[in-house]
């Protein structure tokens, strides 16, 4: 069988699996995963924010330092802007107002 007689669909199910070989590498998980760091992801943070505090997500950003590493989370609900933290480490969530 040659190339050409391939189509796309039966080419594509070995590309996804290429992708998701690169996926699970354990190399390129500790260049890009922060929990390698020992912090959590944006969206764990996200995810612990909003089990306090509904609303819509504006914009999150990691600030402080070292033990001070913390997200700040801007939310909005029913037209009131509020900020959440969310600590870096620990999962801490606090603020709300």
């Amino acid at each position: 069988m040659s190339w050409s007689a391939l189509s796309y669909g039966q080419i594509l199910p070995f590309q996804v699996e290429l992708n998701q070989l690169d996926r699970s590498n354990p190399l390129r998980d500790l260049r890009v995963n922060p929990q390698a760091n020992g912090i959590i992801t944006e969206r764990q943070a996200v995810n612990l924010a909003r089990q306090q505090f509904a609303g819509n997500i504006l914009r999150i950003t990691l600030i402080g330092e070292g033990a001070r590493q913390r997200y700040q989370i801007r939310m909005e609900n029913a037209g009131k802007v509020f900020t959440v933290f969310v600590h870096a480490k620990t999962g801490e969530v606090t603020g709300g107002t």
